[in-house]
């Protein structure tokens, strides 16, 4: 179908579907308008910044605390906003794509909190974006069900968990969603559409828009969300403080800037949560050439390993220092130190099964009996590329793996994607150049203006 425009700059390029104009309303697509007005260019700023660290990788100087903040983490006077009503108890946390089946599983699982995750969880098939964020106004307005072929009903009961809403990051674009031409942050239509819908609602229902924040990597980052929330809540007329944001750390170099993250959200804070695939993920990006900074099979690497949990003990001592909830979890193994075979294995068919998998609209996916997403396929094949550029595995061991785990995959599916899996695979772990993540160019490439038959609103 041709895209039709809505209002004066703004149009719609994805495929429209049963209860889309619920969710893009000409009132809703104005407020992203006004977003992306307000904070495209400061978007791009940030991403500048990125590339240009990139350019110039850590060499033997080792990363440090700034000295240009030293003086935030000196004054021991400043604190975090208190917790906000619904977020008092964080002791269990659930999270999981906002898929209709899925987010009532979820909301009923008896969990303090769900993280509703639009990044990692959730291929952003344009029916994916918009039917979750319908399936979360319809949790918030309690009309929310669903019922299998076989007849079995999920239904909300009387003790939910509260909403957090995690949008995809700002190396991410929106290519259904065109602004004088260009595609729009999938980070400001995520939070932009959640926002503008079920803020006001949820301050209704006794609680508050709330956020998590994935992939920040240094404070002025964290200060372009906080500024994006005071403009949203000025705009829709909501007191400021009304939002609160967890931070991912998640980036070598946000966990070099812990207390700045929260005094640039202080007001707006809900605390720091530690991300262990991805933070492991961003060691392999930034020290990945480096021969001293090789490690072991990813599933060995837990939270008892000394850079771990030098990491996981800071994120606590300096939430509680500041006022902030600190969330996380411990695992306990030993590490190990050359790659097993069984590793090298494991990372191939984990990466490889859910880059098909995600090309067909699936964020999560259960693979040998774990529910995986976006962030073990990068830890995945981001020591595939290591252990290849230090000599550690040899690329014909890979290729051979590879080969093998497509043969097995079409056997079991003879209608999966498998060239394309192997195609992203190829791209993201054989590659020269490792690219900083596989999911913008697997979005651009396979899912955008496609709508699998699979996908399940």
């Amino acid at each position: 179908m041709s895209p039709t425009p809505l209002i004066s700059s703004v149009r719609v390029l994805g495929a429209q579907a049963e209860r889309h104009e619920e969710i893009l309303t000409s009132d809703a697509l104005e407020f992203i308008r006004r977003l992306d007005s307000a904070f495209a260019d400061r978007r791009l700023e940030v991403l500048k910044e990125r590339s240009r660290r990139t350019a110039h990788p850590v060499s033997g100087t080792p990363l440090d605390f700034s000295r240009a903040t030293a003086a935030v983490r000196a004054d021991t006077d400043w604190r975090v906003a208190p917790p906000a009503p619904g977020l008092t108890d964080r002791r269990v946390e659930i999270t999981g794509p906002p898929e209709r089946r899925m987010a009532i599983n979820a909301l009923n699982s008896g969990a303090k909190v769900w993280m509703a995750d639009f990044e990692d969880a959730t291929a952003p098939t344009w029916n994916n974006v918009i039917g979750g964020q319908l399936n979360l106004l319809d949790a918030i307005e309690r009309r929310i069900d669903f019922t299998t072929p076989e007849g079995k009903d999920y239904r909300l009961g009387a003790e939910l968990a509260t909403i957090m809403v995690r949008p995809r990051g700002w190396h991410l674009l929106e290519e259904h969603l065109e602004i004088d031409g260009r595609p729009v942050s999938a980070s400001l239509v995520d939070f932009g559409l959640y926002f503008f819908h079920c803020a006001q609602r949820q301050i209704d229902a006794g609680h508050g828009p709330y956020f998590y924040l994935p992939k920040l990597e240094n404070r002025t980052e964290a200060r372009l969300w906080n500024d994006i929330f005071v403009f949203a809540q000025d705009l829709l007329g909501i007191p400021r403080g009304t939002v609160r944001a967890t931070v991912l750390i998640e980036t070598i170099t946000a966990a070099l800037e812990m207390e700045e993250v929260l005094y640039e959200l202080r007001e707006h804070s809900a605390g720091l949560n530690a991300g262990r695939w991805d933070y492991l993920f961003s060691l392999i990006k930034t020290f990945g050439h480096r021969t001293d900074f090789q490690l072991p099979d990813r599933a060995k690497v837990t939270m008892t390993a000394p850079f771990m949990r030098a990491y996981t003990e800071l994120l606590v001592r300096t939430c509680h220092r500041r006022g902030a909830h600190a969330i996380g979890g411990m695992a306990v193994r030993r590490i190990a130190a050359p790659p097993t075979s069984e590793g090298v294995r494991s990372n191939v068919a984990v990466a490889l099964r859910y880059f098909e998998a995600r090309l067909r609209g699936r964020g999560a996916v259960g693979l040998n009996g774990l529910m995986e997403d976006a962030a073990t396929a990068e830890i995945a094949r981001v020591q595939i590329w290591q252990w290849l550029r230090h000599g550690r595995v040899d690329r014909s061991t890979v290729t051979d793996l590879l080969d093998a785990e497509c043969a097995a995959l079409e056997a079991e599916d003879p209608q999966a994607f498998v060239l394309e899996a192997r195609e992203v695979f190829v791209d993201s772990a054989l590659s020269v150049q490792l690219p900083l993540f596989f999911t913008p160019e697997a979005y651009t490439r396979h899912l955008v203006r496609r709508v699998p038959a699979q996908v399940n609103a």
